[in-house]
């Protein structure tokens, strides 16, 4: 059964939505326990900035040459990153087109190239920080941790505890419990420069840091209990 609706509120995890056939609603008195899937639709159209963004991280893959030659083509490798927009994301039929694509699905592609590129260290002719909007700044800065890569310029990094995360001086890292602490990936050059403008630099860049999780921990030889 599928019902339609308008979103009208939405507090923490309450949502409230206003149907447009409210007489289904009979239905769910039929069904004990009943779980209920929430599918929204943006309705906003994907913007020039996301199309152009995302072309050109198509065009870096193609310049790349990841698997050989024939893995160059700009078209092949659109075809290939759309066909996984359905086998991972369940997003069919995906478009970066006004008429039939939308922000957020546009949000998600953008994130899968930027972590494909990381992945295979990839050289990027456009700045992510530049192109991409709060929530995406999020994943891509996780990425970024997990791969190693500065998030300012995509260099080999290693992680950065930003203010009121740091190991204070005199206590032993290998000891102090990382859970939760937030870091960023920073190549040494922008190391350096966040020990000085920190708090500029993460404002420019809309920054806010990944907090440690088992996984991270590893990755860097935290300790996490």
């Amino acid at each position: 059964m599928e019902i339609t609706g308008n979103l009208i509120s939405r507090q923490g995890s309450v949502v409230t939505i206003d149907v447009s056939e409210p007489e289904k609603l009979n239905e769910l008195d039929k069904v004990q326990d009943s779980v209920i899937t929430l599918n929204i639709h943006d309705g906003r159209s994907v913007s020039p900035k996301q199309r152009n963004f995302a072309f050109a991280l198509i065009g870096d893959i193609a310049k790349a040459e990841i698997g050989g030659k024939w893995a160059g083509e700009p078209e092949l490798i659109k075809r290939a990153f759309y066909f996984a927009m359905d086998m991972f994301y369940g997003i069919e039929n995906f478009s970066l087109s006004n008429g039939r694509g939308n922000m957020s699905d546009a949000n998600t592609f953008i994130n899968m190239l930027l972590e494909f590129c990381l992945q295979h260290n990839v050289a990027l002719s456009h700045h992510p920080l530049d192109a991409l909007d709060d929530p995406s700044i999020a994943r891509y800065e996780y990425s970024c941790l997990m791969n190693k890569r500065c998030v300012i310029c995509g260099l080999k990094a290693d992680h950065h505890h930003i203010t009121g995360s740091k190991v204070g001086m005199g206590n032993d890292r290998t000891k102090v419990n990382h859970k939760g602490r937030r870091l960023i990936a920073l190549c040494r050059e922008h190391h350096d420069l966040f020990h000085h403008e920190e708090k500029e630099r993460m404002a420019e860049y809309h920054l806010q840091g990944v907090p440690v999780n088992e996984e991270i921990a590893r990755i860097y030889n935290l300790n996490y209990w």
